[in-house]
């Protein structure tokens, strides 16, 4: 008998959060997986697939290495090899991936956020506030919609890459707002948050229908 397990959907993206932001957040590629036979039947039999959506995440040792496992129920799971040089946790949807040893940045605050719109958050704690934070969802009308920083935040677009912390301090900042049309899913954004910490930030989703929820991963640098 053979069984095939294939994507019933499309990849998602990723990042890594945290995509996610850098350290990475890295997401499963399936939303959810198909499983079924595929040996040939005779006439007037036929096989009900499996879809199951993402059940679950886990970090398990395979052949002496950390193995990033995302497990979709019946259907089976699929895996990789976590980063070189990052240690990794399970998280919801993805893993959460940071450098190791005592080489590396030190992490101040890591995480996602949901942001309504009209709302602030800040980078340095990891909240969604309407008072002092580091940038502002603007919502000037339904279609246009910016990232604005406040208190003396500053945001570098640049080239939309996973550029982590040595990059993210070396990127050019402004205060001006900039435009979330600008910004499509998938787009790491770096910052200085309003007590100067280096941050970075991936754009992972903005709902649909109004009012929008802006979704992000970010890590910030101490």
């Amino acid at each position: 008998m053979h069984i095939l397990i294939k994507a019933a959907a499309v990849l998602a993206v990723i990042a890594g959060a945290t995509s996610e932001a850098s350290a990475d957040f890295i997401r499963c590629p399936l939303d959810q997986a198909r499983r079924t036979i595929t040996d040939n039947l005779p006439s007037g039999w036929w096989t009900t697939p499996m879809i199951n959506r993402l059940s679950e995440t886990k970090v398990q040792a395979i052949g002496g290495k950390p193995a990033l496992m995302c497990i979709y129920g019946s259907s089976g799971s699929i895996q990789r090899e976590a980063p070189r040089g990052q240690t990794c946790r399970a998280a919801r949807g993805g893993f959460d991936c940071q450098a190791s040893g005592g080489g590396g940045p030190r992490t101040s605050a890591t995480g996602r956020l949901d942001i309504p719109q009209t709302y602030l958050f800040d980078l340095d704690r990891g909240a969604v506030t309407r008072n002092g934070a580091d940038f502002w969802f603007q919502a000037e009308t339904r279609a246009l919609l910016y990232l604005v920083p406040q208190n003396g935040a500053r945001i570098g677009v640049g080239n939309r890459a996973n550029r982590g912390a040595a990059g993210c301090a070396s990127a050019r900042m402004t205060r001006d707002r900039v435009s979330l049309s600008d910004l499509p899913v998938g787009s790491y954004i770096c910052a200085k948050t309003n007590e100067g910490r280096i941050s970075q930030f991936r754009i992972n989703a903005l709902s649909g229908g109004s009012p929008k929820t802006l979704s992000i991963g970010f890590t910030t640098w101490q």
